[in-house]
Parts: structure tokens; sequence; C-alpha cells
């Protein structure tokens, strides 16, 4: 009869075979979960892109005026950074940190608009002479000065501009628009969707 006993509780359990395959179904179904919510949505990633511009350009804003120094925004079309002017040209700005060079996600882009003209055009105020040509001339730079396209100035003036972030290609794109009429602080608009 111990025997029967015996038989009985061994056919009753499982293999460690069928524990170990649960267990890997368990974490597969885990993993899965995770990484569908600790993504950000484009509409996330787009906003906090947007965020960091806001906040870097009205710290910049502040340390222009703080300073008395004219400072401006050069743009790229994956890119930022910010220049100073010191009296006889304009430098990068290294300092502080937030001013150095930042390049955005690959799949982000901006579009600059300057009073209504396209940001791809050059802006009239950045053919004004900042820097004497004879002293490009006599550089050993290939590339010309880097102008900025906005201005921020020393009296908290800032030279009007829309700032358009872009996520994602034609048929799939979400964009946000950050701009001024003069003076800080930045306004944001909504997350706009085209489909």
């Amino acid at each position: 009869m111990p025997t029967l006993l015996l038989r009985r509780l061994r056919q009753t359990g499982f293999t460690l075979l069928e524990v170990m395959l649960v267990m890997l179904l368990i974490a597969l179904l885990a993993t899965t979960v995770v990484l569908n919510f600790s993504g950000d949505s484009p509409e996330q990633r787009l906003t906090k892109e947007t965020e960091r511009f806001q906040q870097v350009f009205q710290f910049i804003a502040e340390t222009a005026m703080l300073k008395q120094q004219e400072w401006g925004l050069v743009l790229q079309e994956d890119s930022y950074s910010f220049v100073y002017f010191d009296g006889e040209k304009w430098l990068q700005a290294d300092e502080p940190k937030a001013a150095e060079p930042y390049e955005l996600a690959e799949d982000i882009r901006l579009q600059l608009e300057l009073e209504g003209l396209p940001g791809a055009e050059l802006s009239l105020l950045s053919q004004l002479n900042w820097q004497q040509d004879d002293e490009f001339e006599n550089s050993d730079s290939e590339q010309p000065p880097v102008l900025p396209q906005v201005f921020i100035l020393s009296s908290g003036e800032v030279s009007p501009f829309r700032l358009m972030f872009q996520l994602g290609e034609r048929l799939e794109q979400v964009s946000q628009t950050v701009g001024t009429d003069f003076t800080i602080p930045l306004t944001r608009s909504e997350v706009i969707a085209v489909r």
C-alpha cells in the first residue's frame, strides 16, 4: 500500500522542465509589458525637447541681462547652440554648460521662422558686419564666422522668432512650436499630429 501512495504523489507533481518553462513564459510576458510602458510616445519625446529648449533659452536670456552681454542662438536642422558677442566678434559659448551645442535625436528636426521669413533664408540682422572682413581673411579657418539667427539682447529683448520642432516622417509627423514676440518667456504651442 505505501508504494501505491508514493506513486500517486510522484505523478501529481510538476517536473523541473515544466516549472522552468512556466518561469520563462512569465519572464517574456513581463519583459513585453515593461517595454511597452517604458517607451515615450512621440508626443512626449517632442514635449521634452521643447521644454528643454524653453528652459535653456530662458536661462541664457537671464544670463545676458545679468552680465550685460549680447547673446545669440545659432540653429542647424538638427542642433542648436548659443554664442555671445565679446565686443569684437561672436564666440561660441562654453560657459554656462547649458549654452554648449546640443544635438537633437536623429528623427527630430528644427525649422526656424524669423518675422515671417522662412528659416532657410538668411536673417537681415545676420548680414550686418559683426566682424572685420580682413580679420577673417587673415585667419587660418576655412569657415566663415558663426552668426546667430536669433538675438538675445542685454536689455531683455529678443528678436521675434518661431521655432518648430518636428518629429517623424511626412505621413506620420508631430510638431510643436516655441517662440516669442520680443520678450521672454517663450510661448509653446500644443503638440500637433499630422497624419
